[in-house]
């Protein structure tokens, strides 16, 4: 019997000892919002983004002044459709939500287009202009390797230089301003390396801004694209040949008024026929201009309805990312709740444990001092 009580006071104080330091420690409740990016991917994802806007800068001003110095109306509208193409490459690039992903897939576009516009002769370029085009193609090339080793580990700059060279020459394209995606192909490089690639979410605070610098630049692309395809519009409809066959129009026209002057005055049947002559050449000259003006715009409804598409399309596609992204986060709070719940039970059996065991305990304690003392003064 003794030996049973003094288990039995072994076991009680043993529950009262780990209650009291489980009191002694705070409860904490904590959601988890998904792991934030290190300074080095935050200072990457930064320089990247801000060296697109950069290189769509220059490409623009490049464009304009190749249209500004060129007279030619191919040339002109190639230089257009060159930062067009170029820009649109460049944000979708720079927008990924993996920093040196971005990074690669930018130093991709300005290499490819370095290499296509010094290798292509003038007449497939921008004419007598093109020397501006390669100049600034280089340029560009060479602040994406000089930003690369910037925001890079010294390892980790030269695997993504020689990923950058190989993937160049492993997939061609046509188009030097051409964008690739190459998610896949670099976490395959890093891996054949010995590197295993560590991809974080961010923190919520970090994917909104994501989010919002994505929604911004694709903006500001797509206004900046409109302006764009307005100019060429614009040029297309002032072609040479348009005018050339006005101007004829209007010149054969002239010579019909002369004739009609001249043999007028003798033969008024002559002018009759030269006036239905001159009433045919007025129903030609209405029917090309109504012709051109219809061509123009159903040219306009076509880029309109192309601009529609694609306004849809990147509005579906960052609806989809919001809703994946929201998805992540609701996972995440909800896979933390069993481990929270788990918590709060064990505190709550070690409160009743010390509520109702100690008293009972102590009773029995008490019970067998007193059951000692009375054999005592027995």
């Amino acid at each position: 019997m003794k030996m049973d009580r003094h288990m039995f006071f072994r076991l009680a104080a043993a529950v009262f000892t780990a209650a009291a330091l489980a009191g002694c420690s705070l409860l904490k409740v904590a959601v988890a919002t998904g792991d934030p990016l290190s300074k080095e991917e935050m200072n990457t994802r930064t320089m990247t983004r801000g060296f697109y806007y950069d290189m769509a800068a220059e490409v623009a001003r490049t464009a304009d002044s190749i249209v500004d110095a060129s007279a030619d109306m191919a040339t002109r509208v190639a230089a257009v459709r060159w930062k067009i193409r170029a820009t649109r490459a460049g944000v979708s690039a720079a927008m990924q939500g993996i920093p040196d992903v971005a990074l690669a897939d930018l130093w991709i576009l300005c290499r490819r287009m370095n290499e296509r516009f010094a290798a292509a002769p003038d007449s497939l370029l921008f004419g007598p202009q093109s020397d501006l085009a390669r100049d600034a193609a280089a340029r560009l090339d060479c602040r994406a390797a000089r930003l690369a080793r910037q925001v890079l580990a010294a390892d980790r700059y030269d695997l993504m230089e020689r990923f950058v060279g190989e993937y160049v020459r492993e997939n061609p394209v046509e188009e030097g301003d051409g964008g690739s995606n190459t998610i896949l192909a670099w976490i395959e490089f890093l891996r054949e390396n010995g590197v295993e690639h560590a991809y974080a979410t961010g923190s919520i605070a970090e994917v909104l801004a994501d989010v919002n610098d994505r929604m911004s630049g694709q903006t500001q692309q797509l206004a900046n694209s409109v302006g764009w395809s307005k100019d060429i519009l614009e040029m297309q409809l002032q072609q040479d040949s348009l005018r050339l066959e006005v101007g004829a129009r209007l010149d054969s026209l002239e010579r019909s008024f002369g004739r009609i002057v001249v043999v007028a005055e003798h033969l008024p049947e002559i002018s009759d026929k030269m006036l239905q002559e001159l009433g045919d050449q007025v129903t030609q000259l209405i029917n090309t201009m109504n012709y051109s003006v219809d061509n123009a715009f159903a040219n306009f409804d076509r880029q309109r309805d192309e601009l529609q598409r694609y306004v849809t399309g990147e509005r579906q596609a960052l609806v989809d990312q919001l809703r994946t992204t929201a998805g992540d986060l609701v996972q995440t709070a909800l896979d933390a709740v069993p481990g929270l719940v788990g918590k709060v039970l064990l505190y709550a059996v070690l409160a009743l444990a010390v509520l109702i065991g100690g008293p009972f305990a102590l009773g029995f304690w008490l019970g067998g001092v007193r059951e000692r003392a009375r054999e005592r003064k027995k």
